[in-house]
């Protein structure tokens, strides 16, 4: 029997000596164990020993699992490796990090569990050593040169788009048989495009998710083809068919990425699009390449769907609106409703004719231009709307008609507060008080009356104690107060029923509430003014 070491990679020191303790490791043929507490820690132990299995957290704060697990897979790719992590809701993920190491568990682990899946580990690792020692050094150095052959073609695909090597027909027939690709005539490029996350994620989380993206492309898209999915130098996912005399159908490209993009959607949380470029010989793969990525630049109207150069998105006829006079008007009278409603028609129309991202951008400053006149045309400084509250930074904006949209229903009532902060007879605030004079009798909370008219709770609470000297509770409060003195003088209800018509189904509270706003009890008052 081997006898083997094992290296326990966790940020959390009680994890680690946790494990360690519980796991019964004389059992497993284990005689020597090692703790690292950060990724460079570990990579001094691998460097140091011999290790054959290595148990490791996705997530630590200087370098996470999966880049030590690139790391391993380059420099120690003898060794097995283990996940494990708190993240149960990616299910998916399992199946999709189990590409590059032995298994994954969830924290917290198992002692009992994870002793089965190192049993396994080792029984693998005692496989390899058989075979080495079968084969002696030959087999040894060519397990190694396998292991590494995915991230040789990847480098190659790498420097071919980035022009490292030449597009010369001699010379990419070389590199092609160096890397065992002498079948291959034609190849087909397809550009994965990640284009929102349904999902707040911080950074770390995005990384093991975009890694999880590329792995089940693998899967999925190479389901049934040959091919390989990789990262360009600017960080777009490519994936490349590999291609014989034969042709693949259309069809069937279609469906495979169908099915991942509905994948990505289900269980990734993300909206995927795939641009689909025409079959050709290698030596042209830059301009399917360049072109694939005009084709996303240019498209802002197709979302999470599949995308055929065939399909080239048609050249739109420049919609824009002719005039923003309208807008600029209802700007100065802060009638949101308006531009809302103009906003949705202008958009829905844009949709239909699809155009292109220089129509976006000119909408844009279009649209930018008309908030400055009016900003001005009220003697407030531009410098005031990007140093406001809560302004959504442009940032990709014109990517695609869902942004813009979204930019802009953003802006206007930021536009607004600034516009009527200090007219004497706003029009919000005009539009709240009769609001809650209907309503005395319904709940109303400072994120019912904002959304009312579209703007920040916060600042709404600001706005309307600077114009009417109240906060909003009180403003209601003393509504409801002066509604119930109003009923108590004329008309025969009880106090209860007086109480109840205003929302409130406590009595007590009710009378606590009269006597803070009118100094005394609701049945004195009634009594006072009857006498």
């Amino acid at each position: 029997m081997y006898m083997y070491k094992v290296l326990v990679v966790d940020d959390e020191i009680y994890a680690v000596k946790g494990l360690i303790s519980g796991v019964n490791w004389e059992k497993l043929g284990v005689t020597d164990v090692f703790e690292a507490f950060h990724s460079l820690q570990a990579k001094e132990l691998l460097l140091a020993h011999d290790m054959d299995v290595m148990i490791c957290d996705i997530e630590m704060p200087e370098g996470n699992g999966l880049e030590l697990l690139e790391w391993v897979r380059e420099n120690k790719p003898g060794v097995e490796t283990i996940f494990f992590t708190c993240h149960a809701e990616f299910s998916f993920i399992k199946k999709a990090i189990q590409l590059g190491s032995y298994d994954y568990l969830l924290k917290p682990v198992v002692y009992a569990e994870i002793e089965h899946v190192l049993q396994g580990a080792l029984l693998r690792v005692d496989s390899k050593r058989e075979m080495n020692e079968a084969t002696e050094g030959f087999q040894k150095y060519y397990q190694l040169w396998q292991s590494q052959k995915p991230i040789r073609i990847e480098r190659f695909w790498q420097d071919l788009l980035r022009q490292r090597i030449l597009p010369n027909q001699d010379v990419i027939r070389n590199a092609l048989e160096s890397h065992s690709f002498e079948a291959v005539q034609s190849v087909q490029l397809i550009l994965i495009s990640l284009e929102e996350w349904s999902k707040a994620f911080n950074s770390r989380d995005e990384e093991i998710m975009e890694f999880a993206l590329q792995k089940a492309a693998e899967e999925l898209i190479l389901e049934k083809l040959s091919g390989s999915i990789f990262k360009d130098h600017h960080g777009n996912t490519m994936c490349i068919l590999y291609l014989g005399n034969e042709m693949v159908e259309t069809a069937e490209i279609k469906t495979l990425c169908e099915h991942y993009i509905s994948s990505c959607n289900q269980y990734f949380y993300s909206k995927i699009s795939c641009y689909v470029g025409e079959k050709i010989p290698v030596t042209d793969i830059m301009k399917s390449y360049h072109g694939l990525l005009n084709m996303e630049y240019r498209n802002v109207t197709q979302s999470n769907r599949v995308i055929f150069t065939q399909d080239q998105l048609k050249e739109d006829r420049g919609v824009i609106l002719d005039s923003f006079n309208e807008w600029a008007e209802w700007l100065e009278r802060g009638d949101v409703d308006q531009l809302y409603r103009n906003l949705e028609l202008v958009f829905q129309e844009m949709n239909e004719e699809q155009v292109t991202v220089e129509t976006l951008i000119t909408f844009y400053h279009s649209f930018l231009q008309v908030v400055y006149y009016v900003l001005h045309r009220k003697g407030v400084s531009v410098k005031m709307l990007h140093d406001a509250d809560k302004f959504p930074l442009p940032n990709h904006v014109t990517d695609s008609l869902y942004q813009l949209k979204n930019w802009i229903k953003q802006v206007i009532p930021i536009v607004v507060q600034l516009l009527f902060f200090k007219s004497p007879t706003n029009p919000i605030i005009q539009k709240l008080k009769l609001h809650i004079k209907e309503n005395l009798y319904q709940e109303m909370t400072r994120e019912m009356l904002a959304s009312l008219v579209y703007l920040n709770p916060a600042y709404l609470s600001r706005l309307f104690r600077k114009e009417t000297g109240l906060s909003l509770s009180d403003y209601i409060l003393q509504e409801r107060m002066a509604k119930a003195a109003d009923m108590l003088l004329c008309t025969d209800k009880t106090i209860s029923e007086i109480a109840d018509s205003l929302g409130y189904d406590n009595f007590s509270y009710f009378a606590r509430l009269f006597k803070k706003i009118h100094g005394m009890t609701p049945q004195y008052y009634r009594k006072s003014l009857h006498a």
